[in-house]
C-alpha cells in the first residue's frame, strides 16, 4: 500500500490538485492527535486496545501519565500502514461503543481512518450526527467540517439535511462545511446553492448567498448564474450579499460583470448600488456599454450615483463634449457639490481660466541666437579684464 494518501474525485478517479491547507491537513491527519498518547509504542497499542492490560504507565513532558484504551484509540495512527484494516474495525467498534468517551476518541481519529479506508464511514459519520449525547454530536459536525473537501459525493446528502436544519447551531456548521467543501470543489457549492437560492425560508437564501464569493471566480456559468438570480432576489439582504461579488467578477469576467452592473446600478437598496458603482469604477470605460452606464448614472435620482458617476465623466471623454455634456447636467441638477465638480468641467479654462491657467496653454517662445550666446558673455567679458589687470 502507499505510503501517501492521494485524493481523487470519487466520480472519475482522477486525481485532485489539493491547495497547500488541505495537502498539510490530509498529512496531519496520518499523525496521531498530539497528546501523552504519542508514547505508546505499537505493541502496547495492541495491549491496551485488545484489553489485554487496562493501564500502561509512560512518560510525557517529564511526567508519569496513566494510560488506557482511550488513549489507545487516539494513538493508532502509529501502527504501520500494513494494519489499515485492523484500525479501520477498531475505529468502526469504537463508533458503535455504548460509550460516549470511546466515541468521542474514535471521531478523534476519524479521519485517519477514512482516508486509509472510507468504506461505510461515511455512513457512520451520519449516525454519530445524531448521536444521543450531545457533545458526540457537536464533535461528529466538526468532523464534518474536516472531511467535506475530501468526501464531497459521500457527505452530499448529510450536508443537504443538515442546512435544513431548525437547530442554529447546526446549521450554522453545515454551511461550515459547504463552504470548505466549495473551496475545494465549486461544483459542489453551485449544487447546494442551485436548491438553496429558491427556498423560502430567507435565512438559507442569505447563508446561500455568502458562498458565492467562494465560487464566483471558479464556477464558470453555473456560478454567474446563481449570482444573477440572487441579484434579483426579493429580499434586500440577498441582493446585498451577491453584490458582493461584482467587484471581483469586474476584473475575472468583466462582461458578464457588466451584464450585471445595468441592472444593480438602479437597484432601489443602497449597498446593492454602491457595490455596483464599484464594480463599474474598475471596467473598461472606452467601452461604449460603460460608457452608457456612467452618463445613464450621472442622471441617476441618488445623488450619490449621480456625484460618484459625475467623477467618472473626465474618464471616458474631454475637451468639447465633457463641456457640453456638464453644461447638460448642470441645468438639471440641484445638488451643489455635484454642481461644483460640474461647473469645472464645464469651463474652457484656456478662455476662462486664471492668467497662469491661460499660460499653460500658450506655446513656448522660439528660441533667439541671444539666448544661445548670453551665458558666455560673463565669461568673455570676465577673460577681457583679466587680461587688462596683467
Amino acid at each position: 500500500m502507499s505510503k501517501d494518501y492521494v485524493a481523487r474525485d470519487p466520480r472519475t478517479g482522477e486525481r485532485i490538485r489539493l491547495g497547500k491547507k488541505r495537502q498539510t491537513m490530509i498529512k496531519a491527519a496520518f499523525r496521531a492527535p498530539q497528546g501523552p498518547w504519542n508514547s505508546l509504542l505499537p505493541n502496547q497499542i495492541r495491549d491496551l486496545l485488545e484489553k489485554k492490560v487496562s493501564t500502561i504507565e509512560v512518560r510525557w513532558m517529564d511526567k508519569r501519565v496513566l494510560l488506557d484504551r482511550l488513549d489507545a484509540i487516539r494513538a493508532i495512527t502509529a501502527l504501520p500502514r500494513t494494519e489499515d484494516e485492523y484500525i479501520h474495525s477498531t475505529i468502526i467498534n469504537g463508533l458503535c461503543s455504548r460509550s460516549s468517551q470511546e466515541r468521542l476518541a474514535s471521531l478523534d481519529v476519524f479521519l485517519v481512518g477514512a482516508l486509509r479506508d472510507s468504506d461505510e464511514m461515511m455512513e457512520m459519520l451520519d449516525v454519530m450526527i445524531d448521536d444521543p449525547d450531545r457533545t458526540v454530536r457537536k464533535k461528529a459536525r466538526q468532523v464534518l467540517i474536516q472531511c467535506a473537501p475530501i468526501f464531497p459525493s459521500a457527505l452530499e446528502e448529510t450536508i443537504y439535511r443538515l442546512l435544513r436544519s431548525e437547530e442554529n447551531n447546526i446549521r450554522n456548521d453545515a454551511f461550515h462545511a459547504l463552504s470548505e467543501a466549495s473551496k475545494q470543489w465549486p461544483e459542489v457549492g453551485v449544487l447546494h446553492l442551485d436548491e438553496l437560492i429558491r427556498e423560502e425560508d430567507v435565512d438559507l437564501r442569505r447563508r446561500g448567498a455568502r458562498i458565492l464569493r467562494t465560487i464566483a471566480q471558479r464556477a464558470g456559468g453555473a456560478g454567474w448564474d446563481l449570482i444573477g438570480w440572487s441579484l434579483d432576489d426579493e429580499d434586500p439582504e440577498v441582493r446585498r450579499i451577491a453584490s458582493r461579488t461584482l467587484p471581483g467578477l469586474a476584473d475575472s469576467a468583466p462582461r458578464i460583470a457588466q451584464i450585471m452592473i445595468e441592472e444593480t446600478l438602479f437597484d432601489e437598496d443602497d449597498e446593492v448600488r454602491n457595490n455596483s458603482l464599484k464594480a463599474l469604477a474598475k471596467m473598461e470605460k472606452d467601452d461604449s456599454r460603460t460608457q452608457t452606464l456612467i452618463l445613464d448614472g450621472a442622471k441617476h435620482k441618488d445623488p450619490r450615483i449621480r456625484l460618484n458617476c459625475v467623477k467618472m465623466l473626465p474618464i471616458i471623454m474631454s475637451g468639447n463634449n465633457l463641456r457640453q455634456t456638464a453644461l447638460d447636467l448642470i441645468s438639471e441638477e440641484k445638488e451643489e457639490e455635484i454642481i461644483q465638480y460640474l461647473n469645472k468641467m464645464a469651463i474652457d479654462i484656456s478662455i476662462e481660466g486664471s492668467e497662469d491657467e491661460k499660460n499653460r496653454f500658450l506655446a513656448p517662445l522660439p528660441k533667439t541666437d541671444d539666448d544661445d550666446d548670453a551665458p558666455k558673455m560673463p565669461s568673455l567679458i570676465a577673460g577681457k579684464n583679466k587680461r587688462e589687470e596683467e
